[in-house]
C-alpha cells in the first residue's frame, strides 16, 4: 500500500523554489502574449492583480491553518484547503467566461492562473520556512496534499553524532535517506568535514571517515547535476513549444511533434538516472562501511 511518508514533499523552501521558477516562467507568458498577441488590455491587468490578491490569500490561510494545528500536534489533515482554493480561482473562471466566452479563458489562465500559483507558492513557502527554523523542525506534507507533518531538524552536531553511530552499525540505509523519515547525510558532506578535523580519532580511522565523507560530496555534486540538466532541458522545451505558438521562432516542422515525444523520454531518464544513482550511492558506502 503507497505510504505517504514514501513520497513525503518539504514544503518551507520546496515552495520558495517554485515560486521562483514559476513567476520566472510567468513573466515569460504574460511578455510573449502581451507583446506578440496583443492580449494586454486593462480588463486582463484586474486578471494579474486578482491573481495575485487570491494566491497571497489562499497562502495565508493555508499556513495559519496548518501551524496552528502543527504547533499542537505533530501530523495533521487539512482539507479544507482544496475547497477554498478552488472557490478563490475556479468561480472568478467561470464568472469571466461567463462574462466574456470561452474565448477569454487562455488570457485569463496566462494573467491570473500564473501570478495566483507563484502568490500562493511564495507566501506559504516564507511562512513555512520560518516555522521550521523557529521550530527547529522540517515541515513535509505528501504530494496530494491534504496531510502534513513535522519532523525533528536537528542540528550539524547531532547530524554528525548520528553519522558516526550509523559509520559504527554499518547502516548504510541512511546515508542517502527519505526526507521527512531519516536524517539522510548526503548534503552535510563539507559541513561533517570540518567537524571531522576536531576529532579526536585515530588518524587510520579519520582517514576511511574522510573517504566516506568525500564519497558523500561527490555523489551530492551528481545529483545536483542531474537535477540541474532536467531542469535546463524543461526550460529549453518550454521554449521551444511557446517560442513557437507566439511566432517568436519559427520551425519547418510542428515543435510539440518534436518536444512531446523528448520530454517523455527526459522524464523517463530523469528519474531512472536519480534511481541509478542512488543505487551506485548504496553500493559504493556499503563497500566502504565495510572496511
Amino acid at each position: 500500500m503507497l505510504q505517504e511518508r514514501n513520497f513525503p514533499m518539504p514544503i518551507g523552501q520546496t515552495r520558495l523554489f517554485a515560486s521562483v521558477l514559476i513567476g520566472v516562467a510567468s513573466g515569460v507568458f504574460i511578455f510573449l502574449g502581451s507583446a506578440n498577441l496583443g492580449l494586454l488590455t486593462v480588463t486582463r491587468q484586474i486578471y494579474f492583480f486578482f491573481g495575485v490578491a487570491a494566491g497571497v490569500l489562499l497562502g495565508l490561510f493555508e499556513t495559519r491553518t496548518v501551524m496552528s494545528k502543527l504547533a499542537k500536534s505533530a501530523e495533521t489533515v487539512v482539507w479544507q484547503i482544496a475547497p477554498i482554493g478552488i472557490a478563490l480561482f475556479g468561480v472568478p473562471l467561470l464568472l469571466v467566461i461567463a462574462l466574456f466566452g470561452v474565448s477569454e479563458y487562455m488570457p485569463f489562465g496566462i494573467y491570473a492562473f500564473f501570478p495566483f500559483i507563484t502568490a500562493a507558492s511564495a507566501i506559504s513557502g516564507w511562512y513555512f520556512s520560518r516555522f521550521e527554523k523557529q521550530n527547529n523542525v522540517g515541515v513535509f506534507m505528501f504530494y496530494y496534499g491534504f496531510k502534513y507533518w513535522t519532523y525533528p531538524n536537528p542540528d550539524v552536531s547531532a547530524r554528525f553524532s548520528q553519522f558516526l553511530k550509523d559509520v559504527e552499525s554499518k547502516e548504510a540505509s541512511q546515508f542517502w535517506g527519505r526526507i521527512g523519515s531519516s536524517l539522510g547525510y548526503v548534503g552535510y558532506g563539507k559541513a561533517f568535514m570540518k567537524k571531522l578535523e576536531n576529532q579526536e580519532i585515530d588518524p587510520a580511522r579519520k582517514e576511511k571517515l574522510l573517504k566516506i565523507l568525500k564519497t558523500m560530496n561527490t555523489y551530492r555534486k551528481m545529483a545536483l547535476a542531474i537535477l540541474a540538466l532536467f531542469l535546463i532541458s524543461v526550460a529549453a522545451g518550454t521554449f521551444l513549444i511557446f517560442g513557437s505558438a507566439f511566432g517568436n521562432i519559427e520551425f519547418g516542422f510542428n515543435v510539440v511533434d518534436v518536444v512531446g515525444p523528448a520530454s517523455g523520454i527526459i522524464l523517463f531518464g530523469f528519474f531512472a538516472a536519480v534511481l541509478i544513482l542512488m543505487r551506485m550511492f548504496q553500493r559504493k558506502i556499503t563497500r566502504l562501511l565495510e572496511s
